[in-house]
């Protein structure tokens, strides 16, 4: 394998890498859009509250996590 190749080969594995962790973050993120625009629709305000608190949740519930791994 030539270098060309392997250059390659590296920027292959990372752009399926990058695909898998969008793939898995994906109905995560529409989820939250969704929640988010529906309390949006109620009263514009509460849109970016509920968005603002889903993604503090998620992060909280990510740390919480980690640190028992």
């Amino acid at each position: 394998m030539d270098r060309w190749q392997a250059r390659w080969a590296g920027v292959a594995g990372a752009v399926g890498l990058a695909v898998g962790a969008l793939g898995r973050a994906l109905p995560g993120l529409a989820g939250l859009g969704l929640v988010a625009y529906g309390a949006w629709l109620a009263w514009p305000p509460a849109g970016f509250v509920a968005a603002g608190l889903l993604i503090l949740a998620d992060q909280v519930a990510d740390r919480i996590v980690g640190r028992r791994t």
